[in-house]
Order: structure tokens, then sequence, then C-alpha cells
């Protein structure tokens, strides 16, 4: 009988039944690697409908527990409720931060080149200008008609997050066991119980911002406020809405500030950068603590990475959804493998 040839295994054989399997186990895994990597745009929207759901149902329960309705009265009346909020705050509020979202964008060009005129006074500022070079008229508006581009399909994706959103929170157990049925029964109450662990984590994570949100936007106004800071409403809400996105987001709200601080002189600027910093260590040292006691917290060096990472793989929505998606996948990790490797051990 003659010996196989050893330098080709039967298994390499292409013409081998098993290779051939292999070869489109393989392409399948690449397919489906491709077909989330381009769909991951989609995936980071529902995310964010996701978390907006959690928030809305975290209100209906309370408004549930606190009247005693029904689930369907309770979750009509939070959506009132939110409605009435959003349309107040748009009529009460809205005309005066619009006109000075106008003004500001007025302000800070002007506002630009006086700072760099001061900076450019002394050797350690032309150093800092180097880098920047020199922004000419029409890459100023190719600059603003990106922005503005991109606000217009960042308002038109809330709107789509919005309504995924009441969708979501209307009926949550569908869509979760609809999840939970794609994989094989013995696998399934484990992933129930990963899901709901999950949403309980992103719930206390959400609570926890909510509050820094808030401490963060009023401490801001009434600190720029007192230093007559022009627009402080605006900016107030402004590092109000990036508290949400820990370490870079506070960065981003304090340059408009200090520039117009500027408009004031050097030392006002001086003490907008003070202020951005006292309130961001009384938050991290003094209010983070306290919240964190009873909601979803992540150790600061993991928030950082996740902020980073996600944000080189996904952009600007991997930035402001960093976060978040690793409490979730700290989460899963911990019910799926960890859980599951202590108890078979």
């Amino acid at each position: 009988m003659q010996a196989p040839d050893e330098r080709h295994p039967p298994d390499s054989d292409p013409g081998n039944p098993s290779f051939v399997t292999r070869v489109f186990i393989v392409g399948g895994v690449v397919a489906l690697a491709l077909a989330a990597w381009t769909a991951v745009g989609v995936l980071l929207l529902t995310f964010g409908a996701v978390l907006l759901a959690i928030a809305l149902r975290a209100f209906v329960e309370l408004i549930a527990r606190r009247t005693g309705w029904s689930e369907r009265l309770a979750f009509a009346a939070a959506l009132v409720i939110v409605a009435l909020v959003v349309g107040l705050a748009g009529w009460g509020v809205g005309d005066r931060v619009g006109q000075q979202v106008r003004e500001l964008a007025q302000t800070l060009p002007d506002t630009v080149q006086r700072v760099r005129a001061w900076l450019e006074q002394n050797p350690l500022g032309e150093t800092l200008l180097q880098p920047l070079g020199s922004l000419g008229g029409e890459q100023a508006l190719a600059r603003v008609g990106k922005v503005a581009g991109s606000t217009v399909d960042a308002a038109g994706n809330l709107v789509l997050v919005a309504f995924l959103a009441v969708y979501l929170a209307a009926d949550p157990a569908l869509y979760r066991r609809g999840l939970v049925s794609l994989f094989v029964p013995r696998h399934r109450q484990r992933v129930d119980d990963a899901m709901g662990a999950t949403g309980q984590a992103l719930r206390g994570w959400l609570l926890g911002q909510a509050i820094a949100m808030v401490v963060v936007g009023v401490a801001t106004g009434v600190g720029l406020a007192l230093l007559g800071v022009p627009l402080a409403l605006t900016l107030a809400l402004l590092a109000a809405l990036l508290e949400f996105v820990p370490f870079v987001g506070p960065i981003i709200a304090a340059v408009p500030a200090v520039l117009l601080a500027f408009t004031l002189g050097p030392q006002t600027a001086l003490h907008v950068v003070l202020l951005y910093a006292v309130i961001q260590q009384l938050e991290g040292y003094v209010l983070q603590p306290l919240v964190q006691r009873r909601t979803a917290a992540l150790p600061p060096a993991l928030t950082l990475a996740s902020i980073v990472g996600f944000g080189l793989l996904f952009g600007v929505p991997g930035i402001v959804l960093g976060v978040p998606l690793a409490v979730a996948a700290m989460v899963l990790v911990q019910r799926l493998w960890i859980d599951r490797l202590q108890a078979s051990s």
C-alpha cells in the first residue's frame, strides 16, 4: 500500500470535505466581521438609543411606583412630561441660548485673533502657535461648513435615536426575549441574566452622570456669572452636556470660556482656567466618590483607555459612547466568561 504524501496532509487537500468546510467557516467569519464593521455606525446609534431607553424606563418605573398607575399609563405620562419639559425649556431658554450661540459664533473668531496677537508677544507664545500655523479665510469657511454639516447630521441622528428609544422603552422585554432567542437553549438563561445585569449597571452609570452634569453646569454658570464672563448661560449648558464625556468633555468645554474671558483680559482668562480646574477637582474627588457608592463606575485608567480606544476606532461617536460601552463590556465579560470560569474551577 502506498503511504500518503507527508508533504500534503489529508486535511490540507483542497478536495477533502473537511478542508472545504473550514474554508467556508473562515470565509463566513470574515464576512460577518466585515459586515459588523460596515454597520458600526448603526450599532452605535442603536446603543445610544438603548441608553436613552434605559433612562426613560427608569422614569416610567419611578412614576408607576409613586402613583400606583399601570405600566402603560405611567409610560404615557412619562412621554408627556418629557415633551412638556423639552418644550418649556425651548420656549423659556431656547431663544436666549440661541441668541448667545450666535453671539458666540460671531465673537470667537475675533477673540482667537486677540489671543494669537497676545501670544505672539513672547517667545513661549510663538512656540505654542507654531504647530497651529495660520488659517486663511477659505480654510475657516471650509471648517465652518464642515461643522455645520456635521451638526445637521447629528441632529438627524438624535431624532432617530429618540424615536428608537421610545419603541425600546415601550416594551423592553419583547426585544430582550428576541435577542436571547438567538442563542442555543442551554445558554439563554445565562445570557438573559447578563443582559439584566448590564442594564442595571448602565442605569447606575447614567444616574451618576446625570447628577454630575447638573452640578457641573450649575457651578460653571454661577462661577462665570460672578467673574463677569459673557454668555455664561450657554457656556454652562455646554459644560453640563460635555460632562457626559469624562476627561475630554470638560477640556473642550473650557476652551470657548477661556477664549471669551480673554476679551476681558488675561487675568480674567486665568481666573476662568482656575474655575474650571477647581470644579473638575471637586467633581472628581468629592462628588464622584459620593455618587459612586450607589452607581456603577469604572476605574479612571479604564475610563480614559475606553475613550481613547473607542475614539480611535469609531471617531466622535466612540468618544461620546466609549465609557458606557466599556461599562457594558465589563459586565458582560464578568457574567458570561469570568463567572463561568470560576464556577467550573
